[in-house]
């Protein structure tokens, strides 16, 4: 989208039905699950417009009922494949309770990516892992404590010396932002930006390499990029 999204407020209805831009399986590219089959749910708006974002979640239309959508996963979702990851844009935007819960019922793990500022109320289960990739300077409170592992996406020359992670706005280009740090002893994932330039990716891959090698985070790729998979 490259920041031109419309900037979309948080809508908690009933949950019972969900604005979804796609359903696909694939394998999960990045952060603690890398490399293990998947079915995505791509939810649609979110509430930031980061200006490096390249995933398109505003052009579809489909709203299907929890019914709809539970078969749509059931329909791509072989029986090994036993994780759903629920993404966006923002997830946090609509309420996914009663989705999460259908989920877990169904005895599926469920990872969740959100950029951090956002929370609904979710059911506590060891089978629900949430992945903060923080976008702006202050995390959603009551979201904090329930976040699993956090990822960075980093770029080379917009990095605080001290701990690696980034000092730049993601909602303006060029702006000084101190992006909000993970909890400490949390487990922290550090993925290079894909700036669509084979130099300055270079530089972001290095840059990345080492904050992981000098801070002890995890490094991550976009496997599913690398391999040609959405």
């Amino acid at each position: 989208m490259l920041g031109d999204n419309p900037i979309r407020q948080q809508e908690l209805g009933h949950g019972l039905k969900l604005w979804v831009q796609e359903v696909f399986y694939t394998l999960q590219g990045e952060g603690p699950f890398s490399g293990q089959p998947a079915v995505f749910v791509r939810l649609g708006g979110c509430n930031l417009a980061c200006f490096w974002c390249d995933t398109d979640f505003e052009s579809s239309t489909w709203q299907p009922d929890l019914y709809e959508l539970l078969s749509k996963i059931s329909s791509v979702r072989p029986a090994f494949c036993d994780l759903i990851v629920i993404t966006g844009g923002e997830p946090f935007r609509q309420n996914i309770a009663p989705l999460i819960e259908n989920l877990l019922a169904r005895n599926l793990r469920v990872q969740i990516e959100t950029n951090g500022t956002l929370w609904v109320p979710l059911p506590e289960d060891e089978r629900l892992h949430i992945v903060c990739s923080p976008k702006t300077a202050r995390l959603n409170e009551e979201l904090e404590g329930r976040i699993n592992s956090y990822k960075y996406i980093i770029a080379a020359g917009e990095i605080d010396g001290e701990d690696g992670l980034p000092v730049s706005s993601t909602q303006k280009a060029g702006a000084e932002q101190r992006i909000a740090r993970p909890r400490p002893g949390s487990a922290v994932y550090v993925l290079p930006l894909d700036n669509q330039d084979p130099v300055r990716n270079k530089q972001n891959m290095d840059e990345c390499v080492n904050v992981a090698l000098k801070h002890g985070y995890r490094l991550t790729l976009q496997t599913h990029k690398v391999v040609g998979l959405p």
